[in-house]
């Protein structure tokens, strides 16, 4: 039998270490929780659990949860790399929710975690709203672990975030440390505010991604709405929001050099091709990883290695007169705005929206150009960037404006900004849009008009 003084050391000891045990408990996720694909009704919620166990999320419109409703459970396991996607459904249009995560039916140890996090759905398809878009590439956690950059885009409060590619040093690993490579990135800490209530969604870029393994596993750590259809699985995908038509394509898996080279193979030609002329928003956004306009011979990184498919597309573009295509990309770890004069063959012009690097050294690239391509604003290379579009759709005539926003949070071009009415064939807009329309009226050699023989 203890004496009392021996058993009140035993006690006060066994009480330590609970305490201690409670205080070094690991964690019950990983990474995450990231906001996926929202809709107006629906939203996805992605994680890596700590082991095996079972994912569930409890949401509510009310920050105190009352009222809340649970998903249906979704288990992680070895199998799936312990990444997990809780589906929220049946929500309201334009409405505020709060969401909680729980492993084995219990919320999370954290107190933060505990409080849960906001998110917004969609607005309806007949609701006129202004909203904005951010996008970015090029987030390399070996070159800036910090990546203060996403301090920025949260002050910004966009309505959704696209990366479009180099979102992290994958090149040439196995699928395995792909995946550890996701792992690294979805973990710096000045992401994750934007993760958790910002809608996220993703396109690859990189070599060897074309295997069917790597595609699984980016698969598993992003929430896109799709990916690729169900013959041509691929990173790309549509996305409909507030009123305008997001592609999102892979330039990437289907790549090919040779006697038939092309960038995004014909099943996805197609396919990106068919739902332009399906698509009735005033705005359709192009968003790719490659330069639409950029010459890069030695790496054939770029739409100009594969003339006949980008004249191919664009061609149909004009031909079919389909209004309201913009441009996206992210390749140049540089910020530009510039834009390809269709107007002078019977078109519109096409406005190419460059934005990168997020996180990584900018670099003034200084590339050779399409010769027909207008530059509206000298490139910017100073520090990293990200793109923000802004849609105004509740005008008759429906707005677009577009800013670069520095790692200080400063606007580093003037405004541009595009009626959807000067993207429809016959209409000219470039030479109201570029800094020095001078410099282009009383040059020696003015841009070269596009090639009817190629884009016709």
């Amino acid at each position: 039998m203890f004496s009392k003084p021996i058993r009140t050391a035993t006690l006060a000891l066994g009480l330590a270490a609970s305490l201690i045990s409670t205080a070094i408990a690991g964690p019950q996720l990983m990474q995450g929780p990231m906001l996926g694909h929202v809709t107006p009704d629906s939203a996805r919620i992605w994680a890596r659990v700590a082991g095996d166990a079972e994912f569930t999320v409890q949401y509510s419109k009310s920050a105190n949860f009352e009222n809340a409703k649970t998903t249906a459970p979704v288990r992680a396991s070895e199998e799936n790399d312990f990444c997990v996607e809780a589906i929220i459904e049946d929500l309201e249009p334009s409405s505020f929710y709060y969401y909680q995560v729980l492993v084995d039916g219990q919320p999370l140890s954290s107190a933060r975690e505990k409080e849960g996090y906001p998110f917004l759905t969609a607005p309806s398809e007949e609701m006129p709203v202004r909203f904005s878009i951010a996008f970015g590439a090029g987030a390399k956690t070996e070159i800036d672990g910090m990546q203060a950059i996403w301090l920025q885009v949260q002050n910004a409060r966009p309505h959704l975030f696209f990366w479009l590619g180099d979102n992290e040093s994958a090149e040439g690993l196995s699928p395995a440390f792909q995946a550890e490579q996701y792992r690294k990135q979805r973990g710096i800490p000045f992401l994750q505010p934007l993760l958790r209530s910002i809608p996220q969604l993703a396109t690859w870029d990189g070599a060897g991604r074309s295997e069917p393994k790597s595609l699984d596993v980016f698969r598993r750590y992003w929430a896109n709405p799709s990916y690729g259809t169900s013959e041509t699985p691929g990173s790309f995908f549509k996305h409909s929001y507030g009123g305008v038509d997001f592609f999102v394509l892979d330039t990437y898996s289907f790549r090919k050099q040779g006697q038939r080279p092309t960038l995004l193979g014909q099943e996805q030609l197609d396919w990106v091709k068919d739902e332009l002329s399906r698509s009735e928003a005033p705005f359709k956004v192009l968003l790719s990883s490659s330069s639409w306009t950029d010459i890069k011979e030695s790496s054939a990184s770029t739409w100009m290695a594969f003339p006949q498919e980008r004249n191919e597309l664009l061609s149909y573009i004009k031909s079919e007169e389909i209004p309201g295509v913009m441009l996206i990309s992210g390749d140049n770890d540089q910020a530009e705005v510039k834009a390809i004069p269709m107007s002078d063959v019977g078109g519109y012009d096409l406005y190419e929206l460059v934005s990168s690097p997020l996180a990584q050294d900018p670099t003034a690239s200084f590339d050779a150009q399409d010769p027909s391509t207008i530059t509206i604003h000298e490139p910017y290379s100073a520090t990293m960037n990200f793109g923000l579009l802004t849609f105004d759709m509740t005008q008759q005539d429906p707005q677009m404006s577009f800013e670069i926003i520095n790692v200080f949070g400063e606007s580093v071009f003037p405004t541009l900004e595009v009626q959807a009415s000067e993207l429809t064939n016959g209409t000219a807009s470039w030479q109201t849009k570029v800094d020095d329309p001078q410099a282009f009226a009383y040059a020696d050699e003015a841009p070269a008009a596009p090639s009817e023989a190629t884009i016709r």
